[in-house]
């Protein structure tokens, strides 16, 4: 039987799950309420009326300290699982920079990390959504927040997805054109070019007639 340790002010100090467990002086052991939950034990308070003793649990309280820790670990194992992949980010990039991978090895790695961090963000929304205790302090999550990887290619790739006319149409025009000559600086200092991004412009130099109708979707595939 489970007893809790009150000292002299009414102060629980502790619990005690010892049958033979005696009172000292200055404390005295009282039977613990039902469903105690020693986790929560700062939130029980003492209350002496008429001689009879009674012992309660503030809920809300308890409650919101139980959401702070459960969020709490549930960052710590998330930044866990992400760090676990540093070395996947690290051999793609060094595999990137040798020539022996390609940014799309990168940005499978980047999505796997994206999905432990929104995983955990809904993880998060979850618990604080509960409103029993127990449901709270039993919490699991996992990463099951899909991200898809980032369609995206370097600047030399996407480059060399141009053949030589078209890409001497394209320059000769710019020198005329205000609109594609920005359209080409602003490529030419782009490290790498987000596909959904490229399409606009694609689909404008075809209506220039300075790629043939279809390229575009054929540059991005």
């Amino acid at each position: 039987m489970t007893q809790l340790i009150i000292d002299t002010a009414n102060q629980i100090t502790g619990y005690s799950q010892d049958d033979s467990l005696q009172a000292w002086e200055g404390v005295r052991l009282i039977p613990a309420p039902e469903g105690f939950n020693p986790a929560l034990l700062a939130f029980y308070t003492v209350k002496v009326s008429k001689g009879k003793t009674t012992i309660t649990l503030d809920n809300s309280a308890a409650l919101v300290d139980a959401k702070t820790a459960r969020c709490k670990l549930i960052k710590e194992e998330a930044a866990r699982l992400i760090a676990s992949t540093d070395w996947k980010l690290q051999r793609a990039k060094e595999r990137d920079t040798a020539g022996w991978g390609s940014l799309a090895d990168i940005d499978q790695v980047l999505a796997e990390r994206e999905a432990i961090r929104r995983s955990n963000d809904a993880a998060e929304q979850a618990v604080n959504a509960l409103t029993d205790i127990n449901a709270v302090q039993t919490f699991t999550w996992a990463v099951d927040v899909p991200v898809a990887t980032p369609n995206r290619l370097t600047r030399g790739e996407f480059l060399d997805r141009f053949t030589r006319e078209e890409t001497a149409a394209i320059l000769a025009a710019a020198d005329a054109n205000a609109s594609l000559k920005a359209w080409v600086m602003r490529l030419e200092n782009s490290d790498w070019i987000k596909t959904a991004e490229a399409t606009p412009g694609l689909q404008a130099l075809e209506i220039a007639g300075l790629i043939q109708p279809g390229r575009a979707a054929a540059i991005l595939a």
